[in-house]
């Protein structure tokens, strides 16, 4: 897709997250790039007491994951599990196209989403501040079609986030939800049973319900089931 020695431009701002800046993409309008603000092993990570951190500590030492790869870097493994699951061609995903070369050092280049509902309420997060409660319901039967898609493809990941979820509308005016960002979970699970995929994808089903039942509080009607 691109060629090997192309360095792309970087242009305005758009926003920063926890760990990650995301800026236009100068040389390609359609695209944006998201850049690392630390590298591998390097982002810090919670204390969250003397138990907790000494429990991690041992799972550490028994081979499981303890610390976060870089944003992109999970990015990227989060994208391959979207291609695996045959979902990379979906427009409730943005699409990932990979790392490339920028005047201001390697970057994440993502698809470029513009066609919002409202470009001041971008993200199911940003409704619920401005409304409290989702009313609209187009907008609910956006959420309970997006969260079918999740749960049938047993898609855990930053997905399933409020503030990852845009509120777009396709060619006909209908709305519905564009993932923004597919980074990984850590992996918290010990016991060898939960790695079974039965019960794994039993896991995934919960935390998606639960997540889906978050967000159907916030609706006058006291939420609908998936």
């Amino acid at each position: 897709m691109f060629q090997d020695d192309q360095v792309f431009q970087v242009g305005e701002f758009i926003r920063g997250g926890g760990f990650r800046d995301t800026y236009e993409c100068a040389s390609d309008p359609t695209k944006l790039l998201k850049f690392d603000r630390y590298e591998a092993g390097e982002r810090k990570v919670k204390s969250r007491g003397f138990l907790k951190d000494l429990f991690r500590s041992v799972r550490a030492k028994l081979g499981y994951k303890k610390q976060r790869l870089s944003g992109n870097q999970d990015e990227l493994l989060g994208w391959q599990h979207i291609q695996d699951v045959g979902l990379a061609g979906h427009p409730s995903f943005t699409h990932v196209f990979g790392m490339v070369d920028t005047n201001q050092g390697p970057a994440l280049m993502i698809e470029k989403i513009d066609n919002f509902v409202d470009n001041e309420i971008r993200s199911v997060r940003d409704y619920l501040k401005h409304h409290d409660r989702i009313q609209d319901s187009e907008l609910i039967r956006a959420l309970i079609d997006y969260f079918k898609i999740l749960r049938s493809h047993h898609v855990s990941c930053f997905a399933d986030r409020p503030e990852n979820m845009g509120i777009v509308v396709d060619q006909d005016g209908k709305k519905y939800i564009k993932c923004f960002d597919v980074k990984t979970y850590l992996d918290h699970q010990l016991l060898p049973i939960n790695q079974i995929e039965y019960f794994k994808k039993r896991r995934i089903e919960r935390r998606l319900d639960r997540h889906f039942d978050n967000l159907s509080g916030k609706q006058t009607n006291g939420g609908r089931k998936i």
